[in-house]
């Protein structure tokens, strides 16, 4: 059965969602973004949500849209004034709160509404794909499954497909090839496990990196000048790629995934070190604040960086810290070369322990949970490239 997508309709316009719907326009389709309705808003005010959403995305840098003409392609609207727009769409993307009963609820209405041929999935990074369709029809989930995209969508090329045991084969493999042949997508099919494949071993990587930095006493624009491009990854590294996430959404996203796993083993190292609690709690989330581990701010007619003082808790300008372990490192040819090297001064020098242990620990837990998540070790390798520039 062909299910030729034409219309998208994206249902929440958070970062994620308006952003997936610019990049669905990117590719030429038509967009109904949707949010909800403020209480008791009336008149234009029944938009204000979806459209501030939209307007963030507008802004967002870098761009989330090709070129701005493209938005023409997305039309704004709401979940009580225009849901009947969703009989149109051959593509419904839910991407709202993460939280199980509203996804359950706008399931439930979404089945009301929908076309038979219309494809249904979820954006979300973690919640179980098979529990958001408990109680809707054997028809629904056939067409139902998890589509999650990396923030941000035009740039982060990695997306994920979770079908789930009741998932139409036929509905998983259209969505695996619209995912690489019209949004450009570098596509892996992950099992329905907590946090599927790219979030299950980038949480963990992540938050242990994190904590084993902070409670070993090194310093931010230390880690950040070791994790980056010397081991093969982003120049956001380990504290600005935080930032980048949102310190919010990192936390939250371990903390749910350690409540999910209770039989893992390692699931102690996702519990958020204090200091992460502390800047959750004083809204220094990152660089949708403007104020995270790092802080953007102008001086001298200049746009630089200043980083957050962990002993302090205030912001200092921030510095470019002169390794000798790096700089003797980044000497030593090609990657391979230079992890080598690195492992190998492991005992001597502490910024070459620090990557030897980390290394290890991340790789450890992929290889002890390649079974349950993935479908081949290929496919990690794949979520973790292309997800994380790892």
């Amino acid at each position: 059965m062909p299910y030729p997508i034409q219309r998208v309709a994206v249902l929440g316009a958070g970062t994620m969602g308006a952003a997936i719907a610019a990049h669905a326009a990117n590719a030429g389709l038509k967009v109904d973004l949707l949010d909800i309705v403020p209480p008791g808003a009336q008149g234009k005010e029944r938009n204000s949500i979806v459209k501030a959403g939209f307007e963030r995305m507008l802004k967002a840098k870098p761009p989330a849209l090709m070129e701005q003409s493209l938005a023409e392609n997305i039309r704004l609207g709401n979940f009580e004034d225009d849901f009947e727009r969703l009989k149109e769409a051959d593509w419904i993307m839910e991407a709202i709160i993460e939280r199980l009963e509203p996804k359950q609820e706008l399931m439930a209405r979404i089945e009301r509404v929908a076309k038979e041929k219309a494809i249904i999935s979820t954006n979300t990074s973690g919640i179980p794909i098979a529990k958001i369709v408990e109680g809707r029809s054997e028809a629904f989930k056939r067409r139902f499954l998890g589509t999650h995209f990396f923030n941000p969508p035009r740039y982060l090329k990695l997306l994920e497909i979770i079908p789930t045991t009741d998932t139409d084969p036929e509905v998983v493999e259209y969505m695996r090839t619209f995912g690489e042949r019209v949004l450009g997508k570098g596509v892996v099919i992950a099992k329905d496990t907590p946090n599927f494949i790219g979030n299950r071993v980038g949480s963990y990587s992540g938050m242990q990196a994190m904590n084993y930095a902070l409670n070993n006493g090194y310093g931010i624009e230390e880690i950040d000048a070791i994790t980056g491009p010397l081991i093969g990854r982003p120049n956001t590294a380990t504290f600005r790629l935080a930032d980048q996430v949102g310190l919010d959404i990192m936390v939250g996203v371990a903390q749910n995934l350690y409540e999910l796993i209770p039989e893992d083993q390692f699931r102690e190292e996702l519990l958020p070190h204090e200091v992460l609690l502390r800047m959750v709690k004083a809204n220094l989330l990152g660089n949708k604040t403007g104020s995270g581990f790092y802080k953007r701010v102008q001086r001298a007619g200049k746009t630089v960086f200043d980083v957050l003082d962990l002993e302090t808790f205030e912001y200092r300008p921030a510095q470019n810290p002169k390794l000798p372990i790096v700089q003797t490192a980044q000497k030593q040819g090609d990657l391979g070369a230079r992890l080598r090297f690195l492992v190998s001064k492991a005992d001597e020098d502490r910024d070459a322990r620090y990557i030897r242990d980390t290394l290890m620990h991340s790789l450890m837990y992929a290889a002890w949970r390649a079974a349950e998540i993935a479908h081949s070790l290929l496919d990690i390798d794949h979520a973790m490239e292309w997800g994380f520039g790892h």
